[in-house]
């Protein structure tokens, strides 16, 4: 009896000794485990950066646009527009000046308005209206701008000069591209620049805005080619730089002050308003 009693007690501290033994095998597995995976976490860039790459292959395999068509493309036009549009004189430069200063802020300016600001403070000013015919529309599309005449170093003594009080309006279209909406941005409002000038802004003008319709896959409207542009201010015909509305010639032989207003142009009202829209 008392050797069973003996076994049996043997039996139960191998018992107790081996469920003391076991928690502390199973925390050191789990500290183990646990260090593996911290250690394969910390050299393993996979685990870090995957999504990250991820993103960078979704951006790099997105849709993207053509340099032709990006506005880093715009950097020749706008530099072309600059040079073209800039003054060249210091009769220009001053009326360029009254011409901004006369706009000021105003989103959209009315051209009888602006006219009879400019020929108060003393400017030749005179008012014209072009008409654009179109199948569509009876009486065409209407424009109104304004020429001045100023003092040059030529044979007649006075250059025409065009003064377009919304010329970045005129060009703007719903869904440019990229590269023409940076031209447009790098647009003045109000423009001062003598025909020639002039002329060869709004045909450069008139190649980059085919270009953007072309881009996205549209036909462009006829009220939108080159001839419509120009003839806005009745640059379209030929020996339209040297004659035409506004020229000067008549100015000088007759006197700027009581000088009538001829078939396509018109003295300035006296007190209309100015801006329509400010911003």
């Amino acid at each position: 009896m008392h050797v069973v009693f003996l076994r049996c007690a043997q039996s139960i501290r191998i018992l107790l000794g081996a469920l003391a033994m076991r928690p502390v095998n199973c925390v050191a597995f789990v500290e183990s485990a646990s260090c593996k995976t911290s250690a394969s976490t910390m050299h393993s860039p996979d685990l870090l950066f995957s999504m990250e790459d991820a993103e960078v292959d979704i951006a790099a395999t997105g849709d993207q646009v053509p340099f032709q068509q990006s506005a880093a493309a715009a950097a020749d036009a706008l530099h072309q527009l600059q040079r073209l549009l800039q003054p060249n004189s210091d009769v220009e430069a001053m009326l360029t000046r009254h011409v901004e200063l006369a706009v000021g802020g105003a989103h959209r300016v009315a051209p009888d308005a602006l006219c009879a600001v400019l020929r108060r403070l003393g400017y030749s000013a005179k008012l014209h209206e072009s008409s654009v015919p179109l199948h569509k529309f009876k009486n065409g599309v209407r424009h109104q701008y304004i020429t001045v005449c100023l003092p040059n170093t030529g044979s007649t003594g006075l250059s025409s000069f065009v003064v377009e009080a919304n010329f970045r309006d005129s060009f703007c279209v719903a869904h440019p591209t990229p590269r023409f909406a940076a031209v447009l941005d790098g647009l003045p409002n109000a423009v001062v620049a003598n025909k020639v000038c002039f002329h060869r802004a709004v045909s450069l003008l008139s190649r980059e805005m085919a270009l953007s319709f072309l881009d996205r896959g549209e036909d462009v409207p006829p009220w939108r080619t080159a001839h419509a542009l120009l003839s806005r201010w009745h640059l379209s015909g030929a020996g339209t730089l040297s004659s035409g509305p506004g020229g000067c010639s008549t100015w000088e032989r007759r006197g700027q002050a009581q000088h009538p207003a001829g078939p396509a142009g018109a003295l300035c009202p006296a007190n209309p308003q100015l801006a329509v829209g400010a911003e």
